[in-house]
C-alpha cells in the first residue's frame, strides 16, 4: 500500500499482516506513518495504490458503516462530550444492561474511582458547555475516558492509538495490562512510543518514514539488534537514569 498527503509520499510500499486474535503494536519515531495507518485501516482515507483486505476481500467492497463497525478505536484527538459520563462511553450505543457494561470499561480504563466520587457518578454531566456545574476532568482523566470507549463497543477489533500519552507510568502499566487482557478475546492493534508496553504483543511493526523496516515479536526484535533494539535499550536507559555503559547514574 502506498498514500500520500499533500504530495508527500507518508506510506511507501506497505504491507504486513495480522491475523484473528493476535496483539500487534505500531512502532517508530514521530512522522512514521503509524497513525496514518490506522485511518487507512478505518477508510478515513483510501491508499494512493494497494488494496488493504480483510477476508482476503478488498475493504472498499463493503458497506463502509458495516465495515467500520468491526472496529472500536481510541485515538490521540478524542473529544469530550457536553452529556453524562454514561453517554461519553456508550456514544450513542445501546446494549443490555448498560450500567453494568460502563462500569466496567471505566474500571479497565483506570477511571472508576475518580467516576465514583463525583455526586452523580456516571450519570454526571460532562464539561460547563450546557451545565455550570458539569464536571472537568484533568486530561489524563479524560483520555483515560476516551479509552473506556473502546472498552465498551462490542467489536472484534480494537485500535488503541497512543492511549497513555497523558498518563503516568503506574496508570500506564495498568492500563496497558487491561488493554492485553482485552485482547484475549480481540483483534487488537495499538500504536506506542513506550517500547516497554509493546513486549507482550504476538507482532510488533517498526516503521520508519512510511516503511516496514523490522517485524517480529519483541524478543525477535531485540536479537535481531536493529532499529528497534536500539531505540528500546536508548528509552530504557532514560527510564532507569543508565549511562552508555549499563552504570546507574546518580
Amino acid at each position: 500500500v502506498c498514500f500520500s498527503y499533500k504530495n508527500e509520499e507518508t506510506i511507501r510500499n506497505l504491507s504486513f499482516e495480522l491475523k484473528k486474535g493476535e496483539i500487534a503494536a505500531l512502532v517508530g519515531h514521530n512522522g512514521a506513518g503509524k497513525t496514518t495507518i490506522v485511518k487507512l485501516l478505518l477508510r478515513l482515507y483510501d491508499p494512493v495504490s494497494g488494496t488493504i483486505r480483510v477476508n482476503g476481500r478488498d475493504i472498499r467492497e463493503y458497506d463502509l458503516h458495516a465495515y467500520r463497525e468491526m472496529f472500536a478505536a481510541t485515538f490521540q484527538d478524542f473529544s469530550i462530550m457536553g452529556m453524562t459520563i454514561k453517554e461519553n462511553v456508550l456514544m450513542g450505543r445501546h446494549y443490555e444492561n448498560e450500567d453494568e457494561l460502563v462500569t466496567r470499561a471505566l474500571k479497565r480504563a483506570g477511571v472508576y474511582e475518580k467516576v465514583q466520587s463525583l455526586p452523580k457518578g456516571i450519570h454526571t454531566m460532562m464539561t460547563k458547555e450546557f451545565e455550570e456545574d458539569g464536571a472537568v476532568l484533568s486530561g489524563g482523566e479524560n483520555q483515560k475516558l476516551a479509552v473506556a470507549r473502546t472498552f465498551a463497543k462490542e467489536s472484534p477489533v480494537k485500535i488503541f492509538d497512543e492511549p497513555s500519552s497523558a498518563l503516568d507510568p503506574v496508570a500506564e502499566y495498568e492500563l496497558f495490562k487491561n488493554i492485553m487482557k482485552e485482547g484475549r478475546d480481540h483483534t487488537m492493534l495499538f500504536i506506542s512510543h513506550r517500547l516497554s508496553s509493546v513486549k507482550s504483543c504476538d507482532k510488533v511493526f517498526m516503521l520508519e518514514k512510511g516503511r516496514l523496516i523490522e517485524e517480529g515479536s519483541h524478543r525477535q526484535l531485540m536479537d535481531l539488534g536493529g532499529s528497534y533494539a536500539q531505540m528500546y535499550k536508548k528509552q530504557a536507559m532514560n527510564y532507569l537514569a543508565l549511562d552508555e555503559d549499563g552504570e546507574v547514574e546518580l
